[in-house]
């Protein structure tokens, strides 16, 4: 009788145990990793005195959250540390408008795709260039480790004369394209619109190019990704709500 009393007490702790563990985890906020200046999808509000990472990609995991019921907790790092940071362990999850290429798959999973833009380019208001096909003998910008970066070394071999500068940050190709150190910059159209609409004396030219889709990045076998693609379907009114708030039709 006493060794069944002792085992039903044992059981009874064990299941409070196993309770208190998945509360702890639900708890537990989700890292997400990303890199903070690719306006409209993750940047800084500076202009009225923020510091807060805000845009289309931070709305998107913040509403994922709520899905998956677990906090969300941002993180920055330059562009090309993000998919480091999730093999390294120091993220759950990574978002910065990232293509789910076959090279990055190699490092790590993607969920399903949440968004797709297209290419686009921009260049200074007086440029005569209208599509990827007249960069011969000119200087393309890329933000260091993008898909874009990817395309545009894929161009150079085949463009006669092309170059490809490669930069960590979209401001800083923003300063070598206005001092006429490159002649244009290759990326995704709705960050081309938002820069261009700061930036005096540039244009854009949307490129006519098949959009790529964009998906969140995780650690290889992270059990996040099964959940991730759930919620996403779940949530394609608000990712509709979201670009609608963000991204220009």
């Amino acid at each position: 009788m006493l060794a069944r009393i002792f085992c039903l007490g044992l059981c009874l702790i064990t299941l409070t145990g196993c309770g208190e563990k998945k509360n702890t985890e639900a708890q537990n906020p989700i890292i997400v990793i990303t890199s903070p200046d690719n306006p409209p999808f993750e940047f800084k509000d500076t202009a009225q005195g923020g510091d807060k990472v805000i845009g289309f990609d931070i709305d998107v995991v913040q509403k994922l959250g709520e899905h998956l019921g677990r906090p969300i907790k941002i993180v920055e790092a330059d562009f090309p540390a993000l998919i480091p940071s999730l093999q390294s362990g120091r993220a759950d999850m990574a978002i910065a408008e990232l293509g789910a290429t076959s090279e990055r798959r190699k490092s790590v999973d993607f969920s399903d795709p949440y968004y797709r833009n297209k290419a686009a380019l921009l260049v200074l208001e007086n440029s005569t260039l209208t599509s990827e096909k007249e960069l011969n003998d000119k200087k393309l910008g890329a933000q260091l480790g993008s898909s874009h970066e990817a395309l545009a070394h894929k161009w150079a071999k085949t463009i006669p004369g092309l170059s490809v500068v490669s930069l960590n940050k979209v401001g800083d190709l923003v300063q070598e394209l206005k001092s006429g150190r490159i002649q244009a910059i290759l990326m995704g159209d709705s960050i081309v619109h938002k820069v261009a609409a700061s930036t005096s004396g540039v244009k854009v030219i949307v490129l006519d190019i098949p959009g790529e889709e964009k998906a969140i990045a995780f650690p290889k076998g992270s059990p996040l990704v099964a959940p991730t693609n759930k919620a996403l379907k779940q949530m394609k009114g608000d990712l509709d709500k979201i670009a609608e708030k963000w991204i220009a039709p």
